[in-house]
């Protein structure tokens, strides 16, 4: 089985912007954005596809300028909350609710915007940088300025589907998370890593105990570890056992990398 590819991994650089931030004058002498498909006006506060003004809040409005004049560059939480919150004490869940908010007034092209774990936003045009492959030279500076391996949050897959669990790894890595990768619970279990995880990511059916189980075994010992659950044979009581049992996300294969970048984001930040 194969997962969607639609992720970023590197931007376009030095002149060639994602975005046209110098439109021509519309009536009344404002100047349009333009991105994709997409029109922003900032005087009207209007957004357009192809023309038609689409639903879209103020404060997501505003987190959309923002995201726009960053020019595809990541725009940390905390410049988030002084540019569209300013002079306010804001709770994160108000930021990840305006994200959504955005999120869905660009209907079919959400996936525009990206969260990048532990640093924030951006946006960046479909089809920019869509391929998955190894930092080079001339990408690294695309990728998060991290430290050490042990300095970046740590993620353990447990996925038995070699591709899967190996383009997952990729995508995980491009956005600078360290990942160990296992195919059952009985590997992770003998690796010298064992409940360093910041982050769990566990498929439900798995050779050896499920996924279910080992999250049982996990809160039996005491080990509240942030689990995010994938799988391709999934039913409503699976997930409702889960997410009752203390699981931050249950996602269905084909896995959409986006929802699972946030969903690993919660985890890690929560």
């Amino acid at each position: 089985m194969q997962v969607p590819s639609d992720t970023l991994i590197h931007l376009p650089t030095g002149d060639a912007l994602p975005f046209d931030l110098e439109g021509p004058p519309r009536a009344g002498g404002e100047n349009a954005i333009r991105f994709g498909r997409f029109c922003a006006l900032p005087h009207s506060r209007q957004l357009l596809l192809d023309g038609n003004p689409c639903e879209i809040g103020g404060r997501a409005f505003d987190l959309l300028m923002l995201l726009l004049r960053s020019r595809g560059s990541i725009v940390s939480k905390e410049e988030i909350f002084d540019a569209v919150w300013p002079s306010m004490v804001v709770e994160e869940c108000n930021l990840r609710f305006q994200i959504g908010s955005l999120r869905r007034a660009l209907g079919d092209h959400r996936d525009m915007i990206k969260t990048i774990v532990r640093r924030g936003y951006m946006l960046v045009q479909q089809g920019a940088a869509e391929e998955i492959e190894p930092a080079t030279p001339s990408t690294a500076r695309t990728r998060m300025p991290l430290g050490s391996e042990m300095e970046k949050p740590y993620v353990a897959l447990i996925e038995d589907e070699d591709g899967v669990r190996h383009a997952i790894a990729r995508l995980l890595r491009s956005v600078g998370l360290a990942v160990g990768t296992f195919a059952s619970v009985a590997a992770y279990e003998e690796s010298d890593t064992l409940y360093r995880a910041d982050c769990l990511i566990l498929d439900v059916c798995l050779p050896g105990r499920s996924g279910l189980d080992f999250q049982a075994e996990l809160i039996k010992s005491g080990l509240r570890q942030r689990i995010v659950f994938i799988s391709g044979h999934a039913d409503i009581p699976m997930s409702v056992r889960a997410m009752k049992a203390g699981a931050v996300e249950f996602l269905t294969k084909p896995v959409r990398y986006q929802d699972l970048l946030s969903a690993v984001d919660l985890a890690i930040n929560s």
